[in-house]
C-alpha cells in the first residue's frame, strides 16, 4: 500500500515512517498542505494521512483541493485519514464538508491508526464524494 502522510511535526513524521514501513507500507511524506496538494498531483495514492492544522495551507483546504482534482478528472475519492490533535465536533464537521474519510485523534496508538486506515480504504467509493467520515477512531 503507498500512502501519502502529511503532517509539520517531524517527531509524528517518524513515528508514522517507522510504524507504516514496518507494516510493509511505502509511505511518502509531505510537511504542508501545498506539499501534500503537489504529491496528490505527481504520484497515486492508496490512502492518504492529513494533519489538519498545517503551514501554507491547511489540511482541510488541502483536501478541499484534491477532491476538486478528482471531480475534475472524475476519478475515485482517494481514501483521506485527518489526523487531529483537536478532535472535537467543529473539525469532524469540517473534514467531512470537504471530502475525508474519517479523523483519528492525537495521540494514537498503532492499533487504532492501521485499523482506521483499513476501514477507510474498504468504505463504499461513491464517483463523487458526498462525504462519510466512518473512520471515528
Amino acid at each position: 500500500m503507498r500512502l501519502l502522510c502529511v503532517d509539520d511535526n517531524s517527531t509524528v513524521c517518524r513515528m508514522l515512517d517507522t510504524l507504516l514501513t514496518s507494516s510493509g507500507m511505502d509511505v511518502d511524506f509531505a510537511t504542508n498542505g501545498r506539499e501534500a496538494v503537489e504529491a496528490y498531483e505527481e504520484s497515486e495514492y492508496d490512502a492518504i494521512l492529513m494533519d489538519i492544522e498545517l503551514p501554507v495551507l491547511s489540511g482541510i483546504e488541502a483536501v478541499r483541493e484534491i477532491r476538486q482534482i478528482e471531480q475534475g478528472h472524475n476519478l475515485n475519492p482517494t481514501p483521506i485519514l485527518f489526523l487531529t490533535g483537536h478532535p472535537h465536533g467543529q473539525v469532524r464537521e469540517a473534514g467531512q464538508t470537504v471530502g475525508g474519510d474519517g479523523v483519528l485523534a492525537k495521540p494514537f496508538t498503532p492499533e487504532a491508526l492501521l485499523s482506521a486506515l483499513d476501514r477507510i480504504r474498504h468504505m463504499p467509493k461513491a464517483p463523487y464524494y458526498p462525504g462519510g467520515m466512518a473512520a471515528h477512531a
